[in-house]
């Protein structure tokens, strides 16, 4: 008798009835209904449909352990788990691309609606952002993105048009900083440039590492613009 409560369903088998690799394989073809039902909403065939397998990229396999890979495609397959600091650092050194692999190789194998897969590569890019700016998942919410809030008399020192060229130096790494732009920054003053990358480090949650990248990118955009009166991306190695 199968009894479907939530996510987890009960299953009910006299153990003793059983020998202990018998009990084994009940157990795992328990699971299997479940995972085919949720998946493909029937069982067609005599024989139980193989369980999708994983086959990444050359050079992906064993970048994520097997004890992080199962948590990081629960959230991404069924909403749901949490990610460690741990996790999500693998995820991320492990790049891109084998996320991005691993993802489609499972889409690929499985039979999965229009609207499942939208879902599932809502949540797999999702699952990317958050690590890589929050370092962890532990919660339902994604974090908010973090509102800048300078100090007194900073504001509109550095225009709108020219602010999120130099915060895109010093948070993304990318664009180009004209000479107006790097003059309004100069001109607004060292204080008002700490003031900003401050608050939105304390308002947003980085990983140490991001921190000290943050900074350092903070620090040469200050330079730069100070000695060159300008950053051209292609001519700059950070």
């Amino acid at each position: 008798m199968v009894e479907k409560i939530g996510r987890f369903h009960c299953f009910y088998v006299k153990i003793r009835g059983f020998s202990t690799e018998e009990t084994e394989e009940i157990l795992e073809r328990n699971s299997e209904v479940w995972n085919l039902c949720k998946r493909s909403g029937h069982i067609g065939g005599t024989k139980a449909a193989p369980a999708t397998i994983i086959q990444p990229l050359k050079g992906c396999a064993g970048k994520v352990t097997s004890a992080c890979g199962p948590k990081i495609y629960e959230v991404v397959f069924d909403n749901s788990g949490i990610l460690s600091e741990k996790c999500c650092e693998q995820l991320l050194n492990a790049g891109r691309e084998c996320h991005d692999s691993d993802t489609n190789s499972i889409l690929s194998e499985g039979e999965f609606s229009k609207e499942e897969r939208g879902e599932v590569l809502a949540r797999h890019s999702e699952v990317w952002n958050l690590c890589k700016r929050s370092g962890h998942i532990g919660g339902t919410q994604p974090v908010p993105a973090p509102t800048v809030q300078p100090l007194t008399g900073c504001a509109g020192k550095v225009t709108s048009a020219c602010g999120p060229k130099v915060y895109a130096f010093v948070f993304d790494k990318s664009g180009v900083l004209s000479e107006k732009c790097c003059k309004l920054l100069l001109n607004a003053g060292r204080q008002c440039h700490d003031s900003e990358t401050n608050s939105i480090l304390s308002e947003g949650e980085f990983s140490a590492e991001e921190k000290k990248e943050i900074m350092k990118r903070h620090n040469q955009v200050w330079n730069l613009c100070k000695k060159n009166g300008h950053i051209d991306k292609e001519n700059t190695v950070f």
